[in-house]
């Protein structure tokens, strides 16, 4: 592949970004986050500062780019957070206007950490996307077997659309039952809206989600329209900037699901970018599986906001059940990341109830940031205990080499002398230590219950940690849970999610839901995915070279009159009987690792819930050189470090990680400085650096 691949990723603190040359030599770049410019500044930004590596220009890069891949997730994230998506209206089947407010009942309670699922009195259900006086019911209805029950009555979606448009809506999104077995109602709703509002942007259930469950369709379907004006308009207008300068590709988007689209596809469908940054992560994980030696990889981003986990079992990446924003609850393909607010830019806090110290999940983001990048911050986070402990070198520079800036420890010492240690009776270093210590904590909860959740043992894993904030931290929320290995993905792991993000395919989505109880007809099954592929190749064909597809095909499967369902993968190949009681046994198997044999309903048969064909292309970089070996001095001194509160400072070694050989292992207390983050080996854990730049962390040195 000539040219150069690029990755972006847009974080709430920072953007990060990956460039690979023909050669696979890799290069990245950071920049603040600049949501002030709809994150143009620091998207552009961070793709220079890469550039700078390779000793290209801002224009020269983007003439010599073979695809650029964004994924605009902090985007579409933080306008459902902070409510600043389009006016929005619904149609919806009579009878079911309230569906999206009702939540099933549990809107009060989703999302909630356990310490306020009792406080009644304080928690309450979201305020709705939608204005009840926004969504109209109309008259029709599909039966579960797609039967047309009710005709659509055209004059009411008519009369609908004229009083929406009235009211100065930018967006209608279209949800009626039963749309997954047959959409046609939804079709003409569409074509009626798209006829009277020409100019409104319109989002279909069915063209969303095939999920049975009218409520996470629905809101799926809300949460499209909602972000879809302010969200297109933002990548449409990177496109376009683009070409001014130089860029004669097309941007791709990267998806929650794993793969990336083009912006033409992307553009309509941005709830699909919500979460593609961490997903981008889980990808970068999966691709280097190999080099790891094992297929079980536990990924953990701890960037300046948040704190995300996924798993990798058996070299794949686990698909989501649903997914939560916020309170609200929708179902569509997705890879499994959990996110908690526990990243570097957290803010400490005293609970004015109990007087405990707290650790987000508020974060200070790139603006004013932690106290110690000086730009007006004044609460005190863990990026300002790290510094003030000595994890973070005092000539660390945040941001690019050109743009970026450094720690001031003695503003970081004085936001948290004034709001953490005088309050609570602490020295600075012991308070700064409980930030640390419950941040770390945090994680680790975040942890175990993913992975013990999902029926796993975490000690059968392998931990690999990135993000700016990640490696200070790993040996930290790893230890408690008895994790033995910790994988710092080389100097790249800071950016590593921009790093997965341009090593992700091209994935469609095509899928059909059904409803197959055991025994299954294996030429239903067969007949229902070539189905899928013929209307794949069909509706695709004019923009991609079909030749170069592969078809992947997965079953959503799971026990009748039961609600926990799994996706399995059915390999290449004729679909016969055989193939199919092959998948069958291994779903018995995996539900019974994943939850254990207690939920075996005796009696029930299995379910195929929906049928997926994912038609990719691989993209993925075919040779990497990951490991750069710097000339400068290895050993840069010493420096007081912190571990144990009420104890005395130990001289730790500091090193160059870009200095490192490979193949020698450094015991702690020392620091590995890398760019734009570091890695923290306390007393007693061993590092050594592998032939593919990656740093071994071993907790249990022999």
């Amino acid at each position: 592949m000539s040219g150069f691949v690029c990755g972006v990723d847009i974080g709430g603190t920072f953007t990060d970004c990956v460039l690979i040359a023909e050669d696979g030599r890799v290069a990245f770049g950071k920049a603040l986050s600049s949501p002030g410019d709809s994150f143009q500044s620091g998207f552009f930004g961070s793709i220079e500062a890469a550039a700078e590596q390779f000793g290209l220009d801002g224009t020269a890069i983007y003439q010599r780019m073979d695809r650029l891949i964004s994924h605009g997730s902090t985007v579409a994230t933080n306008i459902v957070v902070e409510r600043k998506g389009a006016g929005i209206g619904m149609l919806v089947t009579k009878g079911f206007e309230d569906t999206t407010r009702i939540m099933r009942g549990m809107g009060r309670a989703a999302g909630e950490p356990p310490e306020t699922l009792l406080k009644v009195a304080e928690t309450y259900k979201p305020e709705p996307l939608v204005p009840p006086g926004r969504v109209f019911g109309i008259s029709e209805r599909i039966d579960s077997q797609g039967q047309e029950v009710v005709a659509l009555n055209e004059a009411e979606v008519a009369a609908a659309t004229a009083a929406l448009v009235a009211e100065g809506v930018e967006a209608i999104a279209i949800a009626f039952l039963w749309s997954v077995r047959n959409d046609a109602h939804e079709r003409r709703a569409r074509e009626i809206v798209a006829e009277q509002a020409p100019g409104v942007f319109v989002s279909v259930s069915s063209e969303i989600s095939k999920a049975v469950g009218e409520y996470e369709r629905f809101v799926a379907t809300l949460i499209n329209g909602y972000v879809g004006p302010v969200t297109s308009r933002y990548l449409r207008g990177v496109q376009d900037k683009l070409a001014e300068i130089g860029f004669s590709g097309e941007l791709h988007i990267m998806q929650c699901h794993g793969g990336m689209v083009p912006l033409g596809i992307g553009a309509d469908r941005p709830i699909f970018t919500i979460g593609s940054g961490p997903v981008g992560g889980l990808i970068g994980c999966a691709r280097v599986c190999g080099e790891l030696g094992t297929g079980d990889v536990i990924a953990s981003d701890m960037g300046g906001t948040s704190f995300d986990v996924g798993i990798i079992k058996d070299g794949e990446p686990l698909a989501a059940d649903d997914t939560l924003l916020g309170k609200f609850r929708y179902r569509i393909p997705a890879l499994e990341v959990i996110s908690i607010g526990a990243g570097g830019g957290s803010i400490a806090w005293i609970d004015r109830h109990g007087g405990g110290l707290r650790v987000g999940p508020e974060s200070a983001s790139s603006l004013p940031g932690p106290a110690c990048y000086a730009r007006g911050g004044t609460e005190p986070t863990v990026t300002d205990a790290d510094v003030v402990l000595g994890y973070i070198s005092p000539d660390a520079t945040f941001g690019s080499e050109r743009d970026g800036f450094r720690p001031d420890r003695a503003l970081a010492e004085r936001a948290i002398a004034e709001r953490i240690a005088g309050p609570l009776g602490l020295s600075v270093t012991d308070a700064a230590l409980g930030i640390v210590e419950v941040a770390n904590a945090k994680m680790a909860n975040a942890l175990e219950n993913e992975i013990i959740g999902r029926g796993f043992d975490p000690r059968d894993f392998v931990l690999m940690s990135y993000g700016g904030a990640g490696p200070f931290h790993a040996v930290g929320y790893a230890q408690s849970i008895g994790i033995k290995t910790i994988v710092v993905p080389g100097e790249a792991a800071s950016v590593w999610s921009a790093f997965g993000i341009s090593q992700a395919d091209i994935r469609y989505q095509y899928e059909a839901s059904v409803v197959m109880l055991e025994p299954f007809s294996a030429g239903r099954v067969e007949e229902t995915f070539a189905a899928l592929e013929s209307t794949a190749r069909g509706a695709l064909s004019a923009r991609e070279d079909v030749a170069r597809f592969e078809f992947r095909r997965y079953a959503r499967m799971r026990f009748q009159w039961q609600l926990h369902e799994l996706e399995m993968r059915l390999p290449d190949g004729p679909i016969d009987d055989q193939l199919v009681e092959r998948i069958s046994r291994e779903f018995v198997a995996l539900y019974t690792e994943r939850y254990g044999e207690a939920a075996l309903l005796p009696g029930a048969r299995l379910e195929i819930g929906s049928l997926r064909l994912e038609p990719a292309i691989p993209m993925g970089s075919l040779s990497l050189d990951r490991l750069k070996i710097d000339q400068r001095p290895f050993h840069q001194g010493t420096r007081p470090l912190y571990f144990q509160r009420g104890a005395a400072p130990v001289e730790g070694d500091i090193y160059n990680g870009h200095a490192m050989s490979v193949g020698e292992p450094l015991a702690g207390p020392a620091i590995i400085d890398l760019a734009i983050t570091g890695i923290v080996l306390p007393p007693g854990t061993t590092c050594e650096r592998r032939q593919t730049g990656d740093f071994v962390i071993n907790l249990n040195p022999s």
